[in-house]
């Protein structure tokens, strides 16, 4: 009876260190690593444009061929803060899901400068957005052309390796354009714990591996599908034939860390204006237009 009980203690002990670990409080830390084709340029200049560019009319100027930068990510069940710093330029990004706003604050040029929207106001540019889609979709299907809806596939492997204390697992994901071809990345992940959704933004904000949300779109970098994988994305490399290439790799987190709430409280020194003032301005082109000499 005793060695049965002492089994059954055993088996039960296995599960529960099995079991997947959510977590409402962390900080993660990471870094990513950037390389543009050969005469790259911002805004489409010159140089060409590329991922990112803007298309603005007189914004061209020649980006370094590697740029490195770092993301501190810290999460709470109502606040969410992304701090982004890069030669380029550094960002913040504070939501307050308590009074559903979301801050973003840009430090570039010598200017820091910043706005802010509601919850509300993200749901409305999204429903714009699809609509905006839907009519060019109808518009096209008119013509006889046609659009997929695709999902991306994962394919989990039994493949492991070790990053930053991590023993991660391989998943590979795999997109389908509209043309039919097929794309591939490597991701590495740990099954040991997910971020709960209840600490990630709303999706209409943007996403995190773990949850969706705005932090999502910033560690995603073209690789579709992060959030649908059974654990805690920590490295992976997308590589495309024009040269662009990103590697993203988790350096720190800190799970159920205390966290003081004035952390997200909005520094000093900064004109935040509504979003729609800002778009009304001219948005980054103002920036870069009346930046710092």
């Amino acid at each position: 009876m005793k060695y049965s009980l002492l089994v059954c203690s055993f088996l039960i002990s296995l599960v529960s260190m099995a079991q997947q670990r959510i977590v409402e409080r962390a900080i993660v830390k990471a870094k990513t690593e950037i390389t543009f084709p050969e005469n790259f340029s911002f805004g489409g200049g010159p140089g060409g444009g590329g991922p990112g560019s803007g298309g603005g009319e007189g914004m061209g100027f020649s980006m370094p061929r590697d740029m490195e930068n770092t993301m501190t990510m810290i999460y709470t069940p109502d606040f969410m803060k992304i701090e982004n710093l890069s030669d380029f330029g550094n960002n913040v990004v504070i939501t307050d899901r308590k009074n559903q706003k979301t801050t973003t604050l840009i430090e570039a040029m010598g200017r820091k400068t910043g706005f802010y929207t509601s919850t509300a106001d993200a749901e409305v540019q999204r429903a714009r957005q699809d609509s905006m889609r839907k009519a060019r979709r109808d518009s096209l299907a008119e013509l006889g052309i046609t659009f997929r809806d695709n999902k991306p596939e994962l394919v989990y492997t039994d493949e492991t390796k070790k990053i930053s204390g991590f023993t991660c697992k391989k998943v590979i994901v795999k997109t389908t354009a509209q043309n039919g071809q097929v794309t591939e990345s490597i991701v590495w992940y740990t099954p040991e714990f997910k971020i709960a959704a209840g600490s990630m933004v709303p999706a209409a904000s943007g996403g995190f591996p773990g949850g969706g949300g705005r932090g999502m779109s910033m560690m995603s970098s073209g690789v579709q599908g992060l959030e649908l994988i059974d654990g805690f994305p920590v490295e992976y490399e997308v590589t495309r034939e024009n040269g662009f290439k990103i590697h993203m790799m988790v350096l720190k987190v800190q799970l159920d860390p205390a966290i003081d709430e004035k952390t997200f409280e909005i520094p000093k020194g900064f004109d935040v204006k509504p979003m729609s003032s800002f778009e009304s301005q001219g948005g980054m082109r103002m920036i870069f237009r009346n930046g710092g000499n």
